[in-house]
């Protein structure tokens, strides 16, 4: 079983595209209703369902939860058998919905006599949420941080030989080990901070 944030990012992943994954459906199939009003009842409450998920009211959106976590729940019980999900996920809208004399009477019979229509609907809840459930796993992932490659400057002999001096000297007086490697690089960075100062104030006095 996932973690618990997990399920409830997946939750609330799945409910809000679902919502609006319909409300784009119906809006395709009615565009005279896409400005009106479509009332549920829900909480005990009639509201407007035809809203964006931000907007829609909290009833509404409970609502939509509790369909994702039946969807969830029918994955847990059945993560390889999409059809015996599917048809769990039925027998729970007909739960939640047999009070609703809005919802079309062929939509109660068992999964096993929908058409393939009404069927698609309920595999659809299947999917969606194992597609959620990898959004949200894969975001909560920690992320591998690549080591960044260590290149070694490379300098003539001559030169070599007057920076291992001078690491040496340096060395003496610091009362620990510098590496002619490491001299080079302080002394590269410094060159660079000493161009990049001037730079930097010339383009404050431009702007």
């Amino acid at each position: 079983m996932a973690a618990k944030k997990t399920i409830e990012a997946a939750v609330d992943y799945f409910a809000a595209r679902s919502h609006d994954a319909w409300r784009k459906q119906i809006h395709k199939a009615n565009p005279k209703e896409r400005a009106l009003p479509r009332l549920r009842m829900r909480g005990g409450k009639m509201v407007d369902i035809n809203k964006p998920w931000k907007d829609l009211d909290p009833r509404a959106k409970a609502e939509n939860k509790v369909a994702a976590c039946a969807a969830y729940a029918a994955v847990e019980k059945f993560p390889n058998d999409r059809e015996k999900a599917a048809d769990y996920v039925h027998k729970q809208w007909i739960k939640r919905n047999r009070a609703d004399p809005s919802q079309p009477k062929a939509l109660f019979k068992p999964y096993a006599a929908l058409t393939e229509v009404e069927k698609d609907k309920d595999r659809a809840h299947i999917d969606q949420m194992k597609a959620a459930l990898a959004v949200v796993q894969k975001a909560k992932a920690p992320r591998k941080v690549a080591k960044k490659a260590v290149r070694k400057l490379h300098v003539d002999a001559r030169s070599a030989a007057r920076l291992q001096a001078a690491a040496t000297r340096l060395s003496a007086l610091l009362g620990r080990k510098v590496t002619a490697q490491a001299l080079l690089a302080a002394g590269v960075e410094a060159v660079l901070a000493a161009c990049e100062t001037p730079s930097r104030a010339w383009r404050k006095k431009k702007r």
